[in-house]
């Protein structure tokens, strides 16, 4: 008799061992998978504040570039109907009145001076005043006259 109470000694202390175990055991793989749990889900609330940041961004930008191109329009838009409004300015010159008026006064000075010229000089060619021939024009027999 005595065998058979060790014998159910061992095996309720089995059963007792293998329940202990299985909680001792469990508990700490179930922390780990929470803590991983925790940390992923904390990762994904920090990816999803970092998207709403950046479509936040994006949409301050799209709705600046949207003000500004309104701006822009608006401008073209002024801009032209002024320009239809004027038309274009005869009494706006390039030039300013002085220089319109010194440029008439030079052009009437620089009609009498060509009319007062004779037409026949301005066709001749202008005159050579040396008497060595040079340049093109030297006939090789020249050169070796001048060397010799």
């Amino acid at each position: 008799m005595s065998w058979i109470i060790g014998v159910l000694l061992v095996i309720v202390g089995a059963i007792i061992g293998f329940f202990v175990a299985k909680f001792w055991l469990s508990s700490g793989t179930n922390g780990d998978l929470e803590s991983q749990v925790e940390q992923s889900q904390k990762q994904l609330a920090d990816y999803q504040r970092e998207v709403a940041e950046h479509f936040a961004t994006a949409n301050a930008l799209v709705e600046q570039l949207a003000e500004t191109q309104d701006k822009l329009q608006n401008y073209l838009n002024q801009s032209a109907e002024l320009l239809q409004q004027h038309g274009v300015q005869d009494d706006l010159p390039f030039f300013s009145e002085d220089t319109l008026r010194q440029l008439r006064v030079a052009n009437t000075v620089n009609k009498d001076y060509r009319s007062g010229q004779n037409d026949d000089a301005a066709e001749q060619a202008p005159r050579d005043y040396t008497e060595k021939r040079s340049g093109l024009f030297e006939s090789s027999r020249d050169k070796h006259s001048e060397r010799d």
